[in-house]
C-alpha cells in the first residue's frame, strides 16, 4: 500500500474541506457566536438561584416557558440548550435539590433532564481529563456507573415531552463514554430528506437511531449533529474521512446556510484538534484557518496563537492573538495570548500593560508573568521582590507550578 506523505495528505484534506463546504454564505448570528450567548451567564445564574432557594414552582414555570418557546419556534435548539446549561455542572449541592424538584414534579421533563445533565457532569469529573493509561480502574468504574445513570435519565425523559431534542443531544453526548446498547423506538415511515444515512459508513452505527430520531422531531437541529461530530473524531473511535464527509453540504440536504456553517465548523475544529493531539502542529494551523473562514469566531485564532507560542514563533502568535481580539476585543484569553507573544518578542513594556489590565481578574498565568516582571524589573517596572512574592504566591495557590518553583528561587 502506497503511503502518502503527511504534508501532502494534509494539503488534500484542506482542499476537501474548502470545496466540501458550501462557502459564500454571509456571516450569520449563529456563526458569529451571538445567537444564544448574549447574557446567557446571567440567565443561567437566575435559574440556579431559583433552584438553590427551592422555589420549585417558579423554576418549573421558567423552564417550561423555555421549552414552550422552543416548541413554538420562538427560540432555537441552541438557545434551549444553553438555557439548560445551568445544570451542566458537578457541584455537590445540586443533586439533592434536583431530586427534590423531581419529587415535587415527577413528570417534569425539565427536572429529569436537569438531573441527567448534572449526573453527566459528575461522571466526567470522576473520570478526569488524563489520558486513559493515566486513569485508574476505579475512576473508570465510577465514571461508567454515573454515566449510565445519566443515560437512563435521558431515556426516561423521552416520554415526558413531545419534542425532547435535549434528551437526544444528551444521549449522543453520553455515547462518548458508553456504547449505546439501548433501543430507541422509531416510526417506520421516514419521508424527510434529512433522515438519510451519513455519507460514509458511520464508525459509530450504535448512535444512528439517536441521530435519526433527533432529525425526525427537528429536521434542522444542530445540537445533535454537532455532538455526533465529536463521536466521529479519531479520539472517540472515528476517523478523519468521516469528519470531512460530515462537514460537507451533501451530508445535510436542505439545511440552512448558517446551520450548515455551524456543523461544518464543528467538524473542522475536530479535525484540527486531532492534528494537535498527534503533535502535527504545522498541519493543524491551516485547518484552523479554514475553520476561521467558515465561522467568524475567535476560537480558531486562539488555538493558532497557542500552537505558535508553543513553537516560539512569536510573530505568528501575535498576529493570531490580534485576529482573535479583533473579533472579541474584551477577550481575556486573547489579551493574555497577546501579552505572551509580546513577551516572547521582548516587547516587555507592551506586555506589562496588558498583564496589569488583566491582573484584577486573578488568572494564575497573568499573576505569574507579572510576578516575573517585578522579580526582574523589566517592562518598565521597578524591581520589587515583595510584590513579586505576593503575585507569585497568589499564582502558586491557584495551582501554577511555575510560580511555586519561582518562589523557591526568590526565597
Amino acid at each position: 500500500m502506497t503511503q502518502i506523505p503527511l504534508r501532502a495528505a494534509t494539503s488534500s484534506l484542506c482542499v476537501a474541506l474548502i470545496f466540501g463546504f458550501a462557502g459564500g454564505a454571509k456571516a450569520t448570528p449563529r456563526c458569529e457566536g451571538k445567537l444564544p450567548r448574549i447574557e446567557i451567564a446571567d440567565r443561567q445564574n437566575t435559574t440556579l438561584s431559583l433552584l438553590k432557594e427551592k422555589k420549585y414552582a417558579e423554576l418549573q414555570r421558567r423552564m417550561d416557558a423555555f421549552l414552550t418557546s422552543y416548541t413554538d419556534g420562538r427560540i432555537s435548539d441552541e438557545e434551549l440548550f444553553y438555557e439548560f446549561g445551568a445544570f451542566d455542572r458537578w457541584g455537590p449541592f445540586l443533586e439533592p435539590l434536583i431530586q427534590e424538584w423531581i419529587t415535587r414534579y415527577p413528570k417534569s421533563f425539565a427536572a429529569v433532564h436537569a438531573l441527567s445533565l448534572h449526573a453527566t457532569a459528575v461522571a466526567w469529573q470522576l473520570r478526569g481529563d488524563s489520558l486513559a493509561r493515566e486513569t485508574s480502574d476505579q475512576q473508570f468504574r465510577d465514571f461508567d456507573k454515573r454515566l449510565r445513570v445519566a443515560r437512563d435519565l435521558s431515556m426516561r425523559s423521552l416520554e415526558l415531552h413531545p419534542k425532547p431534542i435535549l434528551a437526544y443531544q444528551q444521549l449522543m453526548a453520553s455515547a462518548k463514554g458508553l456504547k449505546f446498547d439501548l433501543r430507541i423506538e422509531v416510526p417506520p415511515v421516514r419521508t424527510s430528506t434529512f433522515l438519510q444515512e451519513p455519507p460514509l459508513a458511520s464508525p459509530r452505527p450504535d448512535v444512528l437511531p439517536i441521530l435519526r430520531e433527533s432529525l425526525r422531531i427537528q429536521p434542522d437541529n444542530t445540537i445533535v449533529r454537532e455532538t455526533y461530530v465529536t463521536l466521529l473524531a479519531p479520539k472517540w473511535g472515528g476517523n478523519l474521512d468521516s469528519l470531512v464527509a460530515y462537514s460537507k453540504a451533501s451530508a445535510h440536504p436542505g439545511l440552512q446556510p448558517d446551520r450548515l456553517a455551524a456543523v461544518s465548523y464543528a467538524a473542522t475544529m475536530e479535525i484540527a484538534s486531532d492534528y494537535r493531539f498527534r503533535k502535527k502542529l504545522d498541519e493543524a494551523v491551516p485547518i484552523l484557518e479554514i475553520a476561521s473562514r467558515i465561522c467568524r469566531l475567535n476560537q480558531p485564532f486562539v488555538d493558532i496563537a497557542n500552537v505558535r507560542l508553543g513553537q516560539d514563533r512569536f510573530e505568528e502568535a501575535l498576529k493570531a492573538a490580534n485576529d482573535a481580539m479583533s473579533l472579541v476585543p474584551d477577550s481575556s484569553t486573547g489579551s493574555l495570548l497577546k501579552a505572551k507573544a509580546l513577551r516572547g518578542l521582548s516587547r516587555h513594556h507592551e506586555a506589562v500593560v496588558l498583564l496589569q489590565r488583566l491582573a484584577p481578574e486573578g488568572m494564575p498565568e497573568v499573576l505569574y508573568l507579572l510576578g516575573e516582571y517585578y522579580a526582574t524589573g523589566e517592562g518598565g517596572l521597578s524591581l520589587d521582590t515583595a510584590q513579586a512574592r505576593r503575585l507569585l504566591g497568589l499564582a502558586a495557590r491557584a495551582g501554577d507550578e511555575r510560580a511555586t518553583k519561582r518562589l523557591q528561587t526568590l526565597n
